[in-house]
């Protein structure tokens, strides 16, 4: 696979990512679940770096492809491994679309402010591996866009969603022990955090 290939292929894939993840919104928006828990409420500054920062990453993955100067821009050198990189950027979002359709009504963005805003712990499915699924496939998912792509903003971008999804997951454990008590728990210690 040629590099100009893996860029095309990396931009359908963040396309496609990026169209379920709004279709699903809109979905469960039809079903009277507002699952931007983010924009609800003044959120913490974590949050919001992350979301902005995908929006930059995203931008970067589709239009890398028809403007390859801005692999110059931004210090990225060719894919060591191509196949690879397409076949880690597969896995991670596989991994975000079935988890998020398993979590249902239940998946958010963000932590919500009201306490019964989630209405049912997901422990299920892709929950009975991780407790945090969606956001193991989002760190696959940029390992193979580091991998497509390696240089400085990707391998930032790694680091950067790494610190911050583990903040985030720390605060929806608290929302989650506050709301389901002592089932959360049970949950807790029978399945791990990440994998």
């Amino acid at each position: 696979m040629s590099q100009t290939e893996l860029a095309w292929a990396t931009a359908l894939i963040v396309v496609l990512l990026m169209s379920w993840m709004i279709a699903f919104g809109v979905l469960l928006r039809r079903r009277g679940v507002n699952p931007n828990a983010v924009a609800e409420r003044n959120t913490n500054w974590v949050q919001r770096l992350l979301i902005v920062g995908a929006g930059f990453l995203d931008l970067y993955f589709i239009l890398r492809a028809p403007f390859p100067v801005l692999d110059e821009i931004v210090g990225a050198r060719p894919s060591p491994a191509p196949w690879g990189a397409l076949g880690t950027l597969l896995i991670g979002a596989v991994l975000i679309l079935a988890s998020q359709a398993g979590m249902g009504r239940s998946w958010r963005v963000g932590v919500p402010q009201a306490e019964n805003h989630v209405e049912a712990l997901v422990t299920g499915g892709l929950n009975s591996f991780s407790r945090n699924p969606v956001y193991l496939g989002i760190m696959i998912f940029l390992i193979g866009g580091f991998l497509a792509a390696p240089g400085p903003f990707t391998a930032v971008a790694v680091i950067v969603s790494f610190l911050g999804l583990t903040i985030i997951i720390r605060e929806e454990e608290r929302y989650l022990r506050a709301r389901f008590g002592a089932e959360y728990d049970a949950y807790a210690r029978r399945v791990r955090r990440w994998m």
